[in-house]
């Protein structure tokens, strides 16, 4: 065998090994629990906020944060659940917009919470119930300046096979919930599109 066949069969083989590893990546991720997954996100996003050499770079800290939890989120099924009924009233491009646009809201809702966050803080996994194709996470955080744990509960469906949160309900208060009922008090007095204005808006002002 000459050296040429050699040097071929060598980046065949480192080729078909980059393959397999990326693979196998895929299917670890996608074979995750709900709560393995639940557990994965909350310790990669930690570690970014903790990372000393992001401290005084917020907003790289932040992006990076949002890099490793937004994929693990069904947007558009969060912000259709917000939108409620008024979701079928729209179009297929003013859905697209929508998405965007909630997106950005809760981005810029918890920039200062991510800000703020305190490396002391304890985080526990307590148990997941999965029925079919939906499923719940329940955990609980606790933090120096709290005398007892917050429960925070993840609730999951399955989408292909992965599984992606679509709420959650911390102390009780649903997201969805909560956005769904600032949206409908707007939608009440006005119409879509001026409830993409008063996005816009608050946006604008957590901006500021």
């Amino acid at each position: 065998m000459n050296m040429q066949t050699k040097r071929f069969r060598l980046i065949a083989l480192c080729k078909i090994g980059v393959v397999l590893s990326l693979l196998w990546c895929w299917n670890a991720w996608a074979a995750e629990s709900p709560l393995e997954l639940v557990r994965l996100t909350t310790e990669q996003a930690v570690a970014v906020l903790q990372n000393l050499s992001l401290k005084d770079r917020p907003q790289e800290r932040a992006e990076k944060f949002w890099q490793i939890t937004l994929p693990r989120f069904d947007t558009q099924e969060i912000a259709k659940r917000c939108l409620g009924p008024h979701w079928n009233e729209i179009t297929e491009e003013q859905r697209k917009e929508f998405v965007q646009l909630f997106v950005e809201l809760v981005k810029r809702a918890y920039q200062s919470t991510l800000e703020h966050h305190t490396s002391d803080a304890q985080f526990s996994f307590d148990q997941e119930r999965i029925e079919g194709d939906v499923a719940e996470v329940d955990t609980r955080i606790l933090a120096p300046s709290q005398e007892k744990p917050l429960s925070v509960n993840y609730r999951l469906h399955r989408e292909g096979d992965k599984w992606l949160i679509y709420d959650v309900v911390a102390e009780n208060v649903s997201l969805v919930r909560n956005y769904r009922n600032q949206f409908d008090r707007i939608l009440k007095d006005s119409s879509y599109e001026g409830l993409v204005q008063a996005l816009k808006k608050k946006i604008k002002d957590q901006n500021v």
